[in-house]
């Protein structure tokens, strides 16, 4: 009978020892895939914040006055941003005149931030000469027929507007109301150009007694000539 007793409780310490040991093992086992489920977690939430992250730069810009401002957000940014931030973006330029010259200041907000930078507002540039020296023209006009002061009747060469508004004419010196040979000035690109206009009378119609002949339509004052000879030039400084 003890015999028997004793068999009983070591077979039920075996079983004890058995099932605490599968227990362990079953413990350790849902531990583990606690674990490996929090990881995947965490893994997935730096991902998602991966956008929220973004750093824009902006560009500096320069412009001619009164050149109209772009409306895309993209010509703003020195940096290349995806179509999800790009959308989500918000260009505020209102602070800027281009009407006047000058530095400004413009934004780009994004995640609750806001970059700043500058658009530089400039007077428009001035054409290059393009013509070293010009050559002036001798004018032949009528006594007392007004002088006409577009620089394109006294330059040889054509002339665009924004080299005419470099120019400088002269004509002090020319009395229209007397006959005569005169000087004119022309100052050009830091140069004092010289030409000449003739002043000269009507000549009276000779009659022959039998038929008046029609005088001449040709208006002289439209008559000018290359003044190559007479054409003098003086460098100032």
């Amino acid at each position: 009978m003890t015999k028997n007793i004793r068999i009983i409780v070591v077979v039920s310490f075996a079983l004890l020892g058995i099932l605490c040991i599968a227990s362990g093992i079953m413990y350790s086992s849902l531990e583990s895939n606690s674990i490996e489920e929090k990881i995947l977690v965490v893994v997935e939430q730096k991902q998602v914040s991966a956008i929220d992250d973004v750093e824009l730069k902006l560009k500096n810009l320069t412009i001619e006055i009164n050149t109209p401002l772009s409306v895309k957000i993209v010509d703003y940014l020195d940096i290349a941003v995806s179509n999800e931030v790009l959308a989500n973006l918000k260009l505020d330029t209102s602070s800027v005149n281009v009407t006047e010259v000058g530095t400004y200041t413009y934004t780009i907000s994004y995640n609750e931030k806001t970059y700043q930078g500058l658009i530089i507002v400039k007077a428009k540039e001035e054409p290059v000469n393009t013509m070293p020296t010009i050559t002036l023209k001798t004018l032949n006009i009528k006594l007392g027929t007004a002088l006409t002061t577009d620089l394109a009747n006294y330059v040889v060469e054509p002339l665009t507007d924004e080299i005419k508004a470099t120019m400088t004419l002269d004509l002090s010196n020319v009395n229209v109301n007397l006959p005569g040979t005169y000087q004119y000035t022309i100052n050009y690109n830091n140069s004092i150009y010289t030409g000449n206009v003739i002043i000269t009378e009507d000549q009276p119609t000779l009659s022959t007694g039998t038929k008046e002949e029609e005088p001449t339509t040709t208006d002289p004052s439209l008559e000018t000539t290359p003044d190559i000879t007479t054409n003098q030039t003086t460098t100032t400084n």
